[in-house]
């Protein structure tokens, strides 16, 4: 074993006098100190990667970044304080200290100019590794374990809590797959629940304990026993731990069969074997590389063949390689030297990815990371960034590496499993991407490797500078102020999150609107700047306008109250429950427009800004002007969406039926301009929806509203044409065989429209257009039985209707002694029909 000495920074004597003396109190506070960066460390490593809490939508990551911020704070703290009161300033030297404050600062600089400074700060759904707050924390527990772990048992238990957070974790896992729940929340009910994040991630991080484990066995092997019997056999328990870890690992591994995480387990496990090989000496024996032979052989099966058992856990989806490095390289010609902004992949997926991802079932999917964690820095933070995390990675790993190679029989033992933990962690980030358990790993290992492999200190005491002194205390005071407001901030952004929670759980089950309202206004106060909540906010008051609107006025009658004071206070309860709707009509817009300030580069804001100016068309002055400028904006930020191609030329051809509308006039020339802008708007909606179909040649909605607009260019064989395809894409859809039987009626195709039309009615029996024109092509062709017996039926789903009513007393007479057939079709008994199954623009 390595002395103690090794680690233990020999302190020079201080000289006599007052001035050298420490307070008295400083002994207890330097250990209690000391005792809350340890204890915090061990805490740390071993309870965060299993972490997690019930009552916010994203359960994992989220509470983890609130740990991490917490323990950071306090360790931070207190290595302050311990410096305070031990009156001297002290850091160990590396020059990897400085590439990681190098790195820190780029960092900050690309979340300054970030497209969305909220996302790269704080991090959001799934975000939470990215957020530049995150970042800092990681980088103040590096400088707190590289400068407090000063002991060989210190650092064995840093390692120790690692491992039984790691078995723990597996454990778990093992359970999960076999399907024995222990935990009672809905959500941990599936194999897809673990700790750690999504499947792959828990298999990165296993690997990375199996690693770990390999190489404290094989240290342990090589290295002498010493202790006693009490010991030895704590020793045996703790390699019997490794050991069961290691094995479940392996099988939870193979399970997943995933090939990035089998190359990486597969890489590092050779490498243990290489570093053993190279000390060969000190290696008592083949036990000890058992575990990393084992590894190598199970990683290479796996490469080749299946592994029969499933366990369930689901294949994680995410953008190819190429894909990822695609976007990568078309994401730095906008932004080459600091990227887009931490944690906005999702922005440059949206705006760049490959027209070719619609025609798999994950066209409508905004993915927020890269299958590569290195590419997807890359493209967030830059050239500068991707390089100073590379180059800080790169000293470390070359230098450790030399160290291993060239350390005596003392040093390698510790090295050797740390390095190659840590070299997964840095080999995964090119195959995979990451979660925040795995980023804590890596900064963790990061910093006990510079633990073993750097021994010298800087010191300064304060009596030999005060101005040390004065700047440490003002940095403590100013770290204190700056924790205790952060945490502040963060409590109400927690609370934020449960008050969406709640909001999304009452959605789910049904509930109040009012309900969902009042937890998203609160969610939106607590946190102004997040605009998930604002977005979301917007729509559900839409959805509570549109229920203000449709739902009619009923009040109960007095028993002597008048007709005419009963229609009073009834035409007060309809104008007060109007305003009330166009009131929350007004502020669904002015929410709306609030999160496009607050992102205005994330598209989902826009394409929900522009689905409320569309749906105010026709009640709103110049809605639909402010709907095609948002989904121009929509458009530019997501180019390859069909559905926002789609949307833009169904508002063309609401503009072309106003200006249709306008052409009734007896002035020529007004007439002349109105049938000019009517052929203009109509020539840009066939555009609109042939760029949706050439981004998504199946895309049915654009079909469907292409063949609208052929018919209102007068092209009624073109539309045919095109609705007949639509019919083949969506076989089913009811609202597509209406449109086409009236089309086919209008071509003259009236047997064709008739067997359609019955079609469509024996799909949808309530579909009450589709039996009054029905009717009508029955009355056409003289069968008039037929014809009555389907106005029957739409009087009885529309008892209060007169037009039915009158149209049936017509037909009953008619069979008497029926005159002329009228021409044509008759308008519709319902507003036209949309197509059911289109798909809404999705936030």
């Amino acid at each position: 074993m390595e002395s103690m000495s090794q680690f233990v920074v020999e302190e020079a004597a201080a000289g006599p006098g007052p001035e050298s003396a420490a307070p008295p109190a400083a002994p207890k506070v330097v250990r209690l100190c000391d005792g809350i960066i340890r204890w915090s460390i061990y805490v740390m490593a071993a309870v965060l990667p299993l972490f997690f809490l019930p009552w916010t939508i994203e359960v994992v990551e989220l509470n983890k970044q609130l740990l991490l911020l917490i323990g950071a704070s306090v360790t931070g703290i207190a290595w302050l304080g311990k410096m305070l009161a031990e009156r001297k300033f002290e850091y160990r030297r590396s020059v990897v200290n400085l590439m990681v404050v190098l790195f820190l600062a780029v960092y900050a600089l690309s979340a300054w100019s970030s497209s969305s400074g909220y996302m790269s700060v704080m991090g959001d759904f799934g975000q939470e590794k990215a957020g530049l707050i995150t970042v800092v924390s990681f980088v103040v527990l590096y400088f707190v374990i590289a400068n407090n772990v000063r002991t060989m048992r210190t650092l064995h238990c840093v390692i120790k809590s690692i491992m039984i957070g790691g078995f723990v974790a597996a454990v778990y896992a093992l359970l999960q797959g076999f399907g024995v729940h222990i935990l009672p929340f809905a959500f941990s009910k599936t194999p897809s629940f673990n700790t750690v994040g999504t499947a792959a991630a828990l298999g990165v991080y296993l690997a990375f304990i199996t690693t770990m484990a390999g190489g404290l066995l094989l240290a342990g092997h090589a290295g002498p026993a010493e202790g006693g019997k009490k010991k030895r056999i704590c020793r045996i328990a703790y390699n019997v731990m490794l050991v069961l870890t290691a094995v479940i690992s392996l099988f939870l591994i193979a399970a997943l069969d995933f090939w990035p995480l089998t190359l990486s387990l597969l890489v590092s496990a050779a490498l243990l074997i290489g570093f053993a090989f190279v000390h060969a000496k000190s290696v008592k024996g083949i036990s000890g590389v058992l575990l990393p032979i084992a590894a190598v052989i199970i990683a290479v099966l796996l490469l080749i063949f299946r592994f029969p058992v499933n366990l369930g856990f689901p294949a994680e989806v995410m953008p190819s390689m190429k894909a990822t490095a695609d976007i990568t390289m078309k994401t730095l010609r906008e932004a080459p030297l600091l990227g887009s902004g931490p944690g906005t992949f999702l922005f440059d997926y949206a705006k760049f990815r490959a027209p070719e991802v619609n025609m798999t079932a994950f066209w409508n999917v905004r993915f927020d990371r890269g299958a590569s964690r290195f590419l997807t820095l890359l493209a967030t933070i830059g050239l500068f960034g991707a390089l100073s995390w590379l180059m800080m990675s790169l000293f470390l790993l070359v230098s450790s590496g030399r160290k291993l190679f060239k350390s005596d029989e003392k040093t390698w033992h510790i090295l050797i499993g740390i390095f190659s933990a840590w070299f997964l962690l840095v080999f995964s980030k090119f195959l995979y991407s990451s979660t925040l358990t795995l980023e804590l790993m890596f900064w963790v290992t990061m910093a006990l490797l510079v633990v073993v492999h750097r021994k010298d200190f800087y010191s300064v005491k304060f009596e030999n500078s005060p101005r040390a002194a004065m700047i440490l205390s003002f940095v403590f005071i100013l770290t204190i102020v700056f924790v205790l407001s952060g945490l502040f901030v963060e409590g109400q952004r927690y609370a934020a999150e449960t008050a969406y929670a709640k909001a999304i759980r009452i959605d789910r089950a049904g509930g109040q609107a009012d309900e969902v309202i009042d937890n998203l206004i609160r969610a939106a106060n607590w946190n102004p700047r997040n605009d998930v909540y604002v977005r979301n906010l917007a729509l559900a008051l839409l959805l509570k306008a549109d229920m203000e609107f449709s739902t009619p006025v009923t009040l109960e009658r007095g028993e002597e109250e008048s007709d005419e004071d009963y229609n009073a206070r009834l035409q007060a309860a309809q104008q007060d429950k109007l305003r009330q709707a166009t009131n929350l009509t007004a502020s669904a817009v002015n929410t709306a427009n609030r999160a496009t300030e607050i992102s205005d580069g994330n598209v989902a804001n826009w394409s929900v800004l522009a689905s409320i100016y569309q749906g105010l068309m026709g009640i709103t002055q110049g809605a639909d002007e402010w709907a095609v400028r948002s989904y121009e904006k929509a458009i530019e930020l997501e180019p390859a969406n069909p559905t926002l191609h789609t949307e833009l030329g169904k508002v063309y051809i609401y503009q072309s039926d106003v200006a249709a509308q306008q052409m009734q006039t007896e002035d020529e020339e007004a007439k002349t301009a109105a049938e000019e802008r009517r052929n203009e708007l109509l020539n840009k909606a066939v555009d609109a929806f042939n760029k949706a179909i050439e981004l998504k040649s199946d895309f049915a909605p654009a079909h469907f509203n292409l063949a609208l607009a052929f018919d209102r260019q007068g092209k009624l064989k073109e539309a045919i044409a095109k609705m007949e395809a639509v019919v083949g894409l969506e076989p089913r859809d009811v609202g597509v065989g209406f449109q086409l039987s009236l089309l086919y009626f209008r071509d003259d195709q009236k047997e064709n429209a008739i067997g359609l039309m019955e079609a469509v009615v024996q799909l949808s029996p309530n579909f009450s257009n589709a039996r009054w024109y029905l009717a009508a092509m029955y009355e056409d062709a003289g069968r008039l039985d037929e014809a009555i017996v389907q106005i029957e039926k739409v009087k009885e789903l529309n008892p209060n209707n007169d037009l039915v009513v009158r149209k049936l007393d017509e037909l009953k007479k008619r069979k008497e002694a029926p005159p002329p057939p009228e021409e044509g079709l008759p308008p519709p008994v319902e507003q036209p029909v949309q197509n059911p199954n289109e798909p809404g623009v999705q936030p």
